[in-house]
């Protein structure tokens, strides 16, 4: 069976050594190794991989103006962002700039392949340790109840998070498949927002995920 194709950028050789050993044996196999920004770029577009692992904050581009420019060229290319930032503005920008990704260097081995594998299957993946962090509560206190979500709905919501698809979501939480399709389509409606990554997004800046 054949593998996925993974770039990896990041300026401390000791980290991409570590990533070449964690994705070991597994369905990803890594092309190609950059150590800053200009460098990632031109590489990830002469080798075309499946997936790019880019560090956040690398020499003369950083992850989210890479991020930008690959996604501007070929929105196939999937793009992870590792960081060792949790501020939530990061996490919008990269969000915002098309990642499909975004992860602590601190991820297990078990959760970076799981992610890996929703982000290649076209999900959106966010390490569950930025969606444990307080963030800035923008909305006053009216605004916030207009959006309340139920406790179930923030279960959904969590799994969202995690990249987990309607059919897993239903199986973790033992509810029907239709059930789950609800519980979504309320998120969207009570937060106003068009997909998954919004929601989810709006849910961290608003401290509804903890």
């Amino acid at each position: 069976m054949s593998r996925y194709k993974v770039f990896l950028a990041d300026d401390h050789h000791i980290v991409r050594e570590g990533m070449l050993l964690l994705l070991q044996s597994t369905a990803f196999e890594v092309i190609g190794e950059a150590s800053d920004g200009e460098e990632a770029l031109l590489k990830i577009r002469e080798l075309k991989p499946d997936i790019a692992l880019l560090d956040l904050n690398m020499p003369k581009l950083d992850g989210i103006e890479v991020t930008r420019m690959i996604k501007e060229r070929d929105p196939n290319i999937k793009v992870i962002i590792l960081t060792v930032y949790l501020e939530e503005k990061f996490l919008q920008e990269a969000i915002q700039c098309g990642a499909d990704g975004y992860v602590t260097k601190l991820i297990r081995k078990n959760e970076l392949i799981s992610g890996m594998e929703s982000v290649v299957r076209g999900e959106k993946f966010i390490d569950h340790k930025l969606l444990q962090q307080s963030y800035i509560n923008s909305l006053d206190k009216k605004d916030n109840n207009d959006m309340m979500l139920t406790d179930r709905e923030l279960d959904v919501l969590r799994l969202l998070a995690r990249g987990k698809t309607n059919r897993e979501i239903s199986s973790e939480l033992i509810l029907g498949a239709d059930t789950i399709k609800e519980y979504v389509a309320n998120i969207m409606r009570k937060l106003d927002c068009k997909n998954r990554t919004e929601a989810v997004a709006k849910a961290i800046r608003n401290q509804f995920i903890v």
